[in-house]
């Protein structure tokens, strides 16, 4: 079975220098480079997975397997840059040089595709290679975000193939090449990207692969190319970058799948505190009401308002979740989620497109940065398939505990919260867990280096009740807990009293990773 690995950039942007050109040249990679790729996961191995004992054991039998000449799927995509002046102090402190920046811009959700036909791996190797996929944050510079995943269905991945041509071979008739353009793209060598040429002054890297040395000693040594790297010849379609694409009027387009999920990252002087999630959850829950009543004469949007045109709240959970997360570990809020299960309409979509700023708590400014619009699947903190979860917020109960009646909870009280998880678990239709674990306090998680902080808040610490609404809630106060399915769930996962307000929000949990 080949394998596939699909890459979006929610960003729209891909940052990236081919070797042996400057910045300044303004001739970014495109397609991305196989030699690349196979760096960035060996990067995600060394510096995130480095103490997996799968990872270790069967990612280096899926690389070699990877290392010949894929094929490509390209979206649409076109050249773009910026250009500022940098200190240069050559002449003088006040001395500045002109900067290009090059890059592609490409759709938020659009994804590049690529394809080593040959390449059957075992289910070990496949495993190693999805948690490395899963860690992977960006590709080309850091600023070239990224979402990475296993394709399983590669003839339904939309784009132009783009295939390397066999100089072994012979020449391509013209017929053939009509409507093509070269590009010379940077591939491992199967028969040296494994070995090691370098002197004994180099930083030894382990395992000792060419393909893992450091570029400071590529270049000290005088290398004009990698060693254990070739050049091949591929073949894109000679539109694939003139086509304009409108990045930023690109998310109020139309399109028979509607976008679910919609990304901000938070800017300003002083960031809100997690324990003020439900808090910054309703004030953005006003703020996007008021622009979607600000550009359409003052109408109501029933998926943000949660109510119906007459009033009245709508069931079934299908409007939309404001999830505030912290996702670097510091216990302040710095990015918004909102996930929408019914989709976002053309209008809504639009609103999220002109939201660009908000009074947080305490009346603070805060910048929304736009990350972009997608599925779920394309969200890498708050989905993911799994089979467990853990709270990043307290779950708080929406009932009482009933001590009379008919209908009154057999339960000790201590054990009062877990049974209204399970309730509320099952009233999702999600399978039945098999274990739901008390978590004691809340763990500060960094989602970029996919591990714990150190630091740690108590559930009582969090305000647990809505400043605008009331809503259903009981008397207990709200608690942590990790859950373990029958079989994987996929996110976003939020339960009980103010779900869409980020509390009860639960975070998936990966082999290996500890509460």
């Amino acid at each position: 079975m080949p394998v596939a690995i699909a890459f979006s950039f929610p960003g729209g942007r891909f940052h990236s220098t081919p070797w042996g050109h400057h910045v300044n040249e303004g001739a970014p990679e495109w397609p991305p480079s196989p030699w690349r790729i196979l760096r960035a996961l060996c990067a995600v191995w060394k510096r995130k997975l480095g103490d997996d004992p799968h990872v270790n054991a069967h990612l280096p039998l899926a690389l070699s397997k990877m290392t010949a000449p894929p094929v490509f799927k390209l979206p649409p995509a076109t050249l773009a840059h910026t250009r500022h002046f940098m200190p240069w102090y050559k002449k003088g402190p006040g001395d500045k040089t002109l900067v290009f920046d090059t890059f592609i811009a490409v759709g938020t959700v659009a994804e590049i595709g690529v394809c080593w036909p040959d390449a059957d791996l075992t289910p070990d190797e496949t495993e190693a290679l999805v948690r490395v996929l899963s860690r992977l944050n960006y590709l080309g510079r850091a600023e070239s975000w990224c979402v990475a995943r296993l394709c399983l269905n590669w003839e339904a991945l939309p784009g132009d193939v783009c295939g390397w041509l066999d100089s072994e071979a012979g020449e391509l008739s013209p017929a053939e090449l009509k409507g093509t353009e070269p590009t010379r793209v940077l591939c491992p060598d199967r028969a040296t990207w494994d070995g090691w040429s370098y002197g004994e002054d180099a930083i030894r890297p382990d395992p000792l692969w060419n393909l893992l040395a450091e570029t400071a000693d590529l270049h000290a040594e005088g290398w004009t190319d990698p060693p254990g790297s070739r050049w091949l010849t591929y073949l894109r379609p000679a539109y694939s970058l003139h086509m304009p694409v409108a990045v930023r009027r690109a998310r109020t387009a139309i399109s028979e799948t509607r976008p679910k999920v919609a990304r901000f990252a938070l800017d300003g002087p002083v960031l809100p505190g997690l324990k003020e999630t439900v808090y910054v959850a309703e004030l953005s829950r006003r703020y996007v009401q008021g622009v979607f009543g600000r550009l359409f004469g003052g109408a109501v949007s029933l998926t943000f308002a949660g109510k119906t045109s007459e009033g009245l709240p709508l069931t079934d959970h299908r409007h939309t979740f404001f999830l505030p997360t912290d996702e670097d570990g510091d216990g302040r809020l710095d990015h918004l989620t909102l996930y929408t299960p019914e989709g976002l309409n053309a209008h809504e979509r639009a609103t999220l497109d002109e939201w660009r700023r908000m009074r947080g708590p305490g009346g603070v400014l805060l910048n929304l940065v736009w990350l972009g619009l997608g599925q779920p699947c394309d969200q890498p903190v708050l989905t993911g398939l799994s089979r467990r979860w853990r709270s990043v917020t307290p779950f708080v109960p929406t009932r009482h505990y009933k001590q009379h009646g008919t209908k009154r909870d057999t339960c000790p009280p201590g054990q009062f919260p877990e049974v209204v998880l399970r309730e509320e678990i099952s009233r999702r239709g999600l399978p039945s867990p098999t274990s739901v674990k008390l978590l004691d306090q809340c763990a500060l998680w960094n989602h970029v280096e996919c591990k714990e902080t150190g630091r740690a808040l108590r559930w009582l610490e969090f305000r647990q009740q809505r400043v605008f609404g009331y809503g259903r809630r009981g008397s207990t106060p709200g608690m942590g807990f990790i859950i373990e399915f029958t079989e994987p769930v996929n996110g976003p996962l939020a339960l009980g009293y103010a779900c869409h307000y980020g509390l009860g929000l639960f975070a998936p949990m990966h082999d290996g990773d500890t509460p």
